[in-house]
């Protein structure tokens, strides 16, 4: 397969576990934190992660593989980062091997993919122009009420998009992109006095400022893309909901009690009663769940997140990128068939170990090795000839480092050598549940 296909393909794939990964930083930030801006940063985070490793894995294929060995050597110094980036190589691998035709299967995914994007791209098109057509036919509001809501986009430093009345829609939108209005239903406008549909304004007003009408045009085209990665989905639609609490905690900003209890009954007002829209992808007003957690939000609004909670917050999703991005690389790397290796094994487990070895061939053998240096009882031993690269986490306690049969020098490290200097590596496997070296490198110069 084309080297580009298959990194592509593999990609996808890998949209699994790294939507598993950013469900467990979401949910990590929401049990850390209940501050909606530290929360919908993590979530927006997550629904980042799986589109930037296909980009990451897509763009590796066009660099030599020198060039991303460095990062890939160095992320995986982190006993945590190794044991990620190995569990996502290795379902991935799996997932693949279970099938006969691999390259038939890359096939289908990329062209589903593309298939679902243009879709999706057709939905988003027909959708703003019928959005379009609304906001011609809608009405001005009151001047009143305009004045009010230029006084909430000045409290929230963002712009006056002009506030429209219309008979067409259910519920209050950020209508548009260049150029955004808002639009309120006809039944709310004349049921509501101004006090209390100024909030509702300025809970669009937040979405704006925010840039929430672009990342929801953004988020439908890449759910459109990984159609076939459900917990993408899952991401998308708890990532909204972190945003409109978000939105409801900027717009009740130094709010009196009462308004926060009139703005979450108009809030469930509006969810009792609206129907199920065919205009879904075109605005922002959608998708506001879980409702319980909104309105116990609005009603006790929580303090923001202190220092302490913050750097947790960071080295959570840096970890995550980190390990997205190992396991990217790993993963394109094995995929983009550049590389010199005709061969490649890699060895891992729960407690961080994580090896990558690469030869032109290597054969499978029990005798003992290195002039009875090494003596496989409890083992099997592989040995790697020709081209042999190590690469990996090589500080693990699981794993011993052997030159020549002896122990080496103290700062030796083979995954420093350069291609050609290792004219034969054997390695040997032990099944041990103790915490004796479960792995021996024996490196042959």
């Amino acid at each position: 397969m084309n080297p580009l296909f298959a990194s592509a393909a593999l990609g996808l794939v890998a949209a699994w576990p790294v939507a598993g990964l950013g469900w467990l930083t979401g949910k990590a930030a929401d049990r850390l934190t209940g501050d909606p801006a530290q929360r919908a940063a993590a979530w927006n985070r997550a629904v980042a992660l799986p589109p930037a490793v296909l980009a990451l894995m897509v763009g590796i294929t066009a660099l030599p593989e020198e060039a991303t060995t460095t990062v890939y050597q160095a992320a995986m110094t982190s006993r945590a980062v190794a044991t990620v980036g190995g569990a996502m190589n290795e379902a991935s691998a799996r997932a693949l091997s279970g099938f006969n035709g691999v390259e038939t299967l890359g096939g289908v995914l990329i062209l589903g993919a593309l298939g679902g994007l243009a879709v999706t791209a057709a939905r988003q098109a027909m959708g703003r122009f019928k959005l379009r057509r609304i906001v011609a036919d809608a009405r001005p509001v009151s001047q009143e009420l305009a004045l009010a809501v230029r006084a909430a986009a000045r409290r929230l430093d963002t712009g006056r998009p002009e506030v429209k009345v219309s008979d067409q829609i259910d519920q209050p939108l950020l209508a548009g992109l260049s150029t955004p209005v808002i639009l309120l239903p006809k039944a709310l406008v004349e049921r509501l006095d101004i006090d209390r549909l100024v909030p509702v304004c300025a809970h669009e007003l937040a979405h704006l400022k925010r840039g929430d009408n672009w990342r929801l045009l953004v988020e439908h085209l890449l759910g459109g893309l990984f159609w076939m990665v459900p917990p993408y989905g899952a991401l998308r639609v708890r990532a909204a909901a972190a945003r409109e609490e978000l939105a409801d905690a900027l717009a009740l900003e130094g709010a009196a009690p009462a308004t926060r209890r009139s703005y979450a009954e108009t809030l469930i007002d509006v969810l009792r009663t609206r129907a199920a829209p065919t205009l879904h992808p075109a605005f922002t007003g959608k998708g506001r769940r879980p409702t319980h957690m909104r309105l116990q939000a609005i009603t006790e609004p929580r303090a923001p997140a202190n220092l302490a909670r913050r750097i947790v917050l960071g080295l959570v999703g840096a970890l995550a990128v980190a390990a997205a991005t190992t396991g990217s690389i790993a993963l394109a790397q094995q995929g983009d068939g550049k590389g010199y290796s005709k061969s490649r094994s890699v060895i891992s487990d729960e407690k961080g170990l994580y090896v990558d070895i690469r030869s032109d061939y290597v054969r499978v053998t029990n005798a003992e090795l290195a002039g009875g240096q090494l003596k496989p009882e409890d083992g099997q031993v592989w040995v790697y000839h020709g081209n042999v690269r190590v690469l990996g986490r090589l500080n693990s306690p699981r794993t011993r480092v052997l030159l020549n049969g002896q122990a080496p020098p103290k700062d030796f490290d083979p995954t420093t050598l350069s291609k050609g200097s290792i004219q034969e590596l054997q390695v040997t496997h032990y099944q041990r549940d103790d915490n004796a070296p479960s792995v021996v490198l024996n490196v042959i110069m």
